[in-house]
Formats: structure tokens, sequence, C-alpha cells
């Protein structure tokens, strides 16, 4: 060994010495669990964020749709309606016109009706679903004139006792199904509160709405714990290397010690 290396030796470093310890398994878990817990809860953030923007958006886009309907409906001559015998009558024909054309204009609203309250119990008025067809379980899906409605939720009661649009929070079910329902007062020509303006869409629709968003989340998620998997590798192989790397250069200042006490390899 040359006279500046011998220099050099013996004016080494602290760290030349030192065998520092290494567990890059242990590691790299710690570091790949904690990547994959900060993605995890930052797409799930967005997620949550990105759902309830969404259905905001369907609630408003009921909410306008509804009040659109309800601003064609014959207020005056609403409350002439107080028996199912008047079904056959023009004047009702003409009062679920309004009604019909909102059907026929978006094939995702399932029901559109109007209900009021008395002695505070609901009663549904018009409905221009056809009288006589049932559903699956037997029950006939239009709704009659003066029908009671005891499955009313709370929010459409608070809607007919405070003149509010309102729309539900979430699906529910009655008789007839599982149903997202957003409420629009109806007024007549002096603006007086006549009825409310009911407008569904079944929950079944609501919730295929809601999937892209639920879909891109799973795929985000999965995407989070292969690169989370990528991190603790790469950590992994490149603390093992720096471990390989400190062990070889404790070996050879060991080497080096023993040489210069004159020790045999």
């Amino acid at each position: 060994m040359g006279k500046k290396e011998e220099n050099l030796l013996e004016n080494k470093p602290e760290w030349v010495g030192v065998k520092y310890q290494f567990y890059p398994l242990t590691e790299a878990i710690i570091i790949g669990v904690v990547s994959f817990c900060a993605i995890f809860l930052t797409t799930y953030f967005i997620y949550v964020q990105t759902l309830n923007a969404q259905k905001g958006e369907i609630r408003e886009g009921l909410l306008r749709t509804g009040a659109v309907c309800a601003a064609f409906v014959d207020g005056d001559g609403h409350g002439q309606f107080i028996s199912q015998d008047q079904e056959q009558t023009v004047a009702y024909t003409r009062a679920l016109q309004p009604l019909k054309n909102t059907l026929h204009a978006d094939s995702t609203i399932a029901f559109v009706y109007t209900l009021v309250m008395k002695n505070d119990k609901v009663f549904f008025i018009l409905d221009p679903t056809p009288a006589g067809i049932k559903g699956t379980d037997g029950i006939e899906t239009k709704s009659h004139i003066m029908e009671p409605y005891p499955e009313a939720s709370p929010v459409l009661i608070r809607a007919l006792k405070e003149h509010i649009r309102i729309a539900e929070q979430e699906p529910y079910k009655d008789r007839w199904g599982f149903f997202l329902s957003a409420y629009i007062p109806v007024y007549d020509s002096h603006h007086q509160f006549v009825s409310i303006l009911a407008i569904d869409i079944r929950a079944d629709n609501y919730f295929k709405r809601l999937e892209p968003i639920k879909r891109a989340t799973i795929r985000a998620m999965v995407t989070a714990f292969f690169v989370s998997f990528l991190i603790a590798a790469l950590v992994w192989f490149m603390r093992n290397f720096s471990k390989t790397m400190n062990n070889s250069r404790h070996k050879i200042y060991k080497d080096y010690i023993r040489l210069k006490n004159g020790d045999h390899l």
C-alpha cells in the first residue's frame, strides 16, 4: 500500500469503520404500507366528493324537470278533483297532459304525480299512469284521485307543510318500488299553494348513474396497490444494495486494521 493511501486511511472520516444497521424488508413493508394508505385516503376523499357531487346533480336535475312540469299544471283547476269518479272527465284528462308530456320527454322518469295533504294525511290527485296496469307484485301502478299515501316520507310531508322545493337524499321504498323523488310546489294564479308535484326515478337507474364513479375508484385502488408494491420493491432493492455496500466497506476496513497490526487475513 502506498504512503498516500496510508495517510488517507489514517485520516479517515468517522463513518468508514461504522457498520450501519439495515432492515431492507421491514423498511420496504413500512414504506409500501404508508404509500398505499396515503394514496388510498386521497382516492377515497376524491371518491366521496365526486359521488356527492353526482348525487347532487341527479337531485338538481329532478328538481329542474319537476319545476318545468309544475309550471304547466293548472293550479286553479286542481282543487276540483275530489273523487275517483272524475277520472273519466275531460277536465281530468286535460289536467294530466303536462304530466304526460314530462314522462314522454324523459325516459328515465318513472312517475310524476301530484299530492295534497288533508287532516295531516297525504292523498294522490293527478297521475297520468294508465289505469288497470299491475306490476309483478299485483299492485296497480296508477294512483287514483284521493287515494291515501300512508308511505309518505318525512321529506314529502315537510314539502307539503312548508311548501318548499326539496329532493330525497337517498332512494326510499313504497308499495310501488324503490325510488329517488323530488317535490315541487304547485300554485294557482293568485300564487296560493295548491299541491306538491312529485317526480320519481327508479333506484336502479339512480345507482346505475353512480356506478362509473365506483368502478373508477376500484381501478384507482388496484393501481394504488401496484404502485405501492413497486415503491416497496425499489426501497428493498436500494436498501439491500446499501447494506451489501456497507458490509463490503466494513470488511475492507477490518482487513486493513488486521494488516496494520501485522495479522494475517
